[in-house]
């Protein structure tokens, strides 16, 4: 997996090749994901039921949206994640040119072709219709807790403090919690825990710092989890980003 990061605004494209993986259920919190199947077949599985990819198709997923990929080894999955904020905070108009001139670094790169360019472009109107009709429907109380996991994953939080935090058994929480949000409290801190993780492998800290500070026992356990989460481990993600306009 290759990673290539804007860094003027949070906007990252992603190379998924040569593995043979499923992604189990998860989400993306913190941004959207436009994704162009360049090779092969990539099986996605939404709540509405699951759907195969071809080369040349294009397929979205919102924030909070749950759902698994299956990608076998022949297959080529390129993904385009845009930060919730800067849809938020941009308009569409100002948001495709500023996607449009960052297409154009990542093309003369050699990153994707002029076809994958056009696909994504294309998709970014996607992404506002999406933004439009509105954020995935979140109870009240669970909203509260997805919040405070999110801008803290890496604090111990009980299920039991969570539970009492909403005025529930810590029994009905965790129902509640994975009907809507498809996963446990402690399964979506986890996954938190790693894409925070992410960022903070940018700085100059050891993988095993990393782990500590975001509250794994430690680093053999951070690393497992970042492996079923990311697909690779710390060490390659580590190796395998660059900065868009950066030589490859």
């Amino acid at each position: 997996m290759r990673y290539y990061q804007c860094d003027k605004y949070p906007i990252e494209f992603v190379v998924s090749e040569n593995i043979d993986k499923y992604f189990d259920s998860h989400n993306h919190v913190g941004h959207y994901v436009i994704s162009v199947v360049m090779q092969g077949m990539v099986t996605v599985c939404l709540e509405n039921g699951e759907v195969e990819y071809r080369r040349g198709d294009v397929f979205a997923i919102p924030p909070y949206a749950v759902h698994s990929v299956r990608q076998g080894r022949d297959a080529c999955l390129l993904s385009m994640c845009v930060g919730t904020a800067f849809i938020e905070e941009t308009d569409s108009e100002t948001a495709e040119g500023i996607v449009q001139e960052l297409l154009m670094e990542a093309m003369g790169q050699g990153i994707f072709g002029k076809e994958q360019g056009e696909k994504f472009l294309i998709s970014v109107k996607e992404v506002y219709r999406l933004r439009d009709n509105g954020s995935k429907d979140m109870d009240a109380d669970i909203k509260i807790l997805t919040d405070k996991i999110t801008s803290h994953p890496e604090q111990e939080l009980l299920i039991e403090t969570l539970a009492a935090d909403i005025f529930v058994s810590k029994y009905y929480l965790i129902r509640k919690f994975k009907s809507s949000i498809g996963m446990t409290p402690h399964q979506f801190c986890i996954q938190n825990r790693i894409r925070k993780s992410q960022g903070l492998l940018d700085e100059e800290k050891t993988v095993s710092r990393i782990a500590a500070e975001m509250g794994f026992y430690d680093q053999s356990h951070f690393d497992k989890a970042f492996q079923r989460i990311v697909g690779i481990s710390p060490s390659e993600y580590i190796h395998s980003k660059k900065l868009i306009g950066q030589s490859i």
